[in-house]
């Protein structure tokens, strides 16, 4: 992100999201909002000292929860830009910061920004959300203090974490010795995500290996379905975090309650190789939740009118043949927008949907479909017919007249199939050639 900041052919819009998008691939207007900081970012200067004198503590958002960030605040240590902004539901209006800041930087004055940029190429890579176990009450978690996620552990184990790369029980702050963790949470589950998150087994022998360099001593079970290790040097991986003296257990956790005066979880085991029925005792329990199509994706793709599969995420054409290309012409999709996928997946699929971007905006003309459909306007009754089937929305009724878009158009004949007024005929494949054809056919 720092290399990117300071590239002289990128341009980083932060704290922005897409509103609309019009034109046509090679071509597009893209309405962006800018939403205000209340933070001159041509000022600022990140020194920190704003949050140092803000007297609101909330809960941090970045850390989920376990610590505390100020009204004002830099997102996180590694921000970029590194610029402050404030949380206008958390601030109490006392102006200390603007009163400290010297800068001159604050500016409760600012408004939202409404931005249009012209573009040839629009690349998506929005993310994934985790599942919000919380809503379900799986495994205590919101209910009982010391049951955390993979994620949260991740952030006390960071040394900017809330913890200092500490591993603290949520409830006394002790250093637990007994861990326990249960993998496929929301994921591989009929009822909640049938998919596989892919990165969850890694995950959770990545954390267990850092306790155990951590604690040595730090007794830690993983209760899991299957263990998912594809990637090359995943196996060795796993058989190293074995020798470390992590414990595996092929087995479903099937209660978990809480000793009202320790603190400590009381897990009801399954163990599915054996059959037989253990009871196990923790100090804290991390939960590996599922990985989820963020919000900002789904609302993104629907801004910019990409399919989604039926896990939720954002669609390629192809899955196989096409993985970064969507319906449109010149908007891909890559990372862990597309679907669940580790880090190397990521990049390898950004730097292919970059590359099919840069393609698309450095070959000035474009390959079009020979195959298009005509509109007949004296015979089009403007019903929106052809512009509700069209699945790559090549066609748009103007002024009670269809128009179609030829360079998004893939020339598929849904258009001319549906059309009640009988407007439409594809190129090549003419109404009147096809019956001249089938009358030579059966002449013949």
């Amino acid at each position: 992100m720092v290399e990117a900041a300071k590239h002289p052919n990128i341009k980083l819009l932060a704290y922005t999201e897409v509103k609309n998008l019009t034109g046509s691939p090679g071509d597009f207007k893209v309405t962006l909002l800018k939403k205000p900081r209340y933070v001159d970012e041509s000022k600022c200067t990140g020194c920190g000292v704003c949050s140092e004198k803000c007297t609101v503590d909330v809960p941090d958002d970045f850390n989920y929860g376990l610590g505390k960030r100020k009204a004002i605040y830099i997102p996180f240590s590694q921000a970029v830009p590194k610029i402050a902004v404030i949380s206008m539901e958390d601030c109490i209006q006392c102006k200390s910061c603007e009163r400290q800041c010297l800068a001159g930087a604050i500016n409760y004055e600012q408004k939202p920004e409404e931005i249009e940029v012209k573009v040839g190429a629009i690349i998506v890579a929005t993310g994934v959300d985790m599942y919000d176990v919380a809503k379900r009450g799986e495994y205590g978690y919101g209910i009982y203090e010391n049951v955390i996620t993979q994620v949260e552990l991740e952030r006390m184990l960071s040394p900017t974490g809330p913890t200092n790369g500490h591993v603290t029980r949520v409830s006394d702050k002790k250093i637990p010795k007994r861990i326990a963790m249960i993998q496929c949470v929301g994921s591989r589950d009929v009822k909640t995500n049938p998919y596989c998150s892919e990165v969850c087994c890694m995950v959770a022998m990545k954390n267990a290996k850092l306790i155990k360099q951590h604690d040595p001593d730090a007794e830690i079970t993983i209760y899991y379905m299957d263990l998912r290790t594809v990637d090359e040097g995943h196996e060795e991986y796993y058989r190293g975090v074995r020798g470390h003296g992590v414990n595996f257990v092929r087995g479903n956790v099937a209660r978990v309650r809480e000793d009202p005066e320790t603190k400590n979880l009381l897990l009801r085991v399954e163990d599915t190789l054996t059959g037989e029925i253990k009871t196990a005792e923790a100090d804290i329990l991390v939960l590996s939740t599922a990985v989820v199509p963020s919000k900002a994706g789904i609302e993104t793709g629907a801004i910019l009118g990409i399919d989604r599969a039926a896990s939720g995420f954002l669609k390629p054409i192809h899955a196989g043949l096409n993985p970064q290309e969507t319906k449109t012409r010149a908007i891909y999709i890559c990372g862990t927008a597309q679907g669940p996928k580790d880090i190397s997946y990521s990049v390898s699929s950004a730097k292919a949907a970059a590359s099919a971007a840069t393609a698309w905006c450095l070959a000035g003309e474009a390959a079009l479909e020979l195959i298009t459909p005509i509109v007949n306007e004296e015979l089009c009754i403007g019903c929106k017919r052809c512009q509700r089937n069209c699945p790559y929305g090549a066609i748009k009724v103007v002024d009670g007249i269809a128009r179609v878009d030829e360079t998004s158009c893939k020339g598929c004949g849904i258009c001319v199939a549906s059309c009640p007024a009988h407007a439409l005929d594809l190129r090549y494949y003419r109404d009147e050639q096809i019956r001249e054809e089938v009358a030579a056919t059966v002449k013949s």
